[in-house]
């Protein structure tokens, strides 16, 4: 499935620095690792279960167009329908919240090396 996430400055500086470290091809790329490793092997109440919000959580900064399985998609809907996430107004905007956590708790806590290697 196709989509558009929205990502805050600290996000977009965070995937930057992966794609470098990591000689990825771009941030739609490094979304989809994170994506595929966080929810497939990682504890979600340690991944969503605490609010992640860094810097600018108010700001929308950019978007950047994703294609993500729609398993994953799946999956990322009963997260946000799960744990206390504010309310959006938009799919698109609550998907996107799924994602900045991710890609908050990637940054605070993960090994990125295993993700990326």
């Amino acid at each position: 499935m196709k989509m558009n996430i929205i990502l805050k400055d600290e996000q977009k500086e965070f995937l930057d620095k992966v794609i470098k470290d990591y000689s990825l091809k771009d941030s739609g790329t490094s979304i989809k690792y994170l994506v595929s490793e966080i929810l497939d092997n990682y504890d979600h109440e340690n991944v969503f279960g605490e609010i992640r919000c860094i810097g600018g959580c108010f700001s929308t900064d950019e978007t950047i167009s994703v294609e993500l399985e729609d398993e994953k998609v799946l999956k990322m809907k009963e997260i946000y329908n799960k744990y206390d996430f504010e309310i959006y107004d938009s799919e698109e905007e609550e998907l996107s919240k799924i994602v900045r956590s991710i890609i908050n708790y990637a940054d605070q806590e993960a090994d990125i090396e295993k993700i990326f290697s």
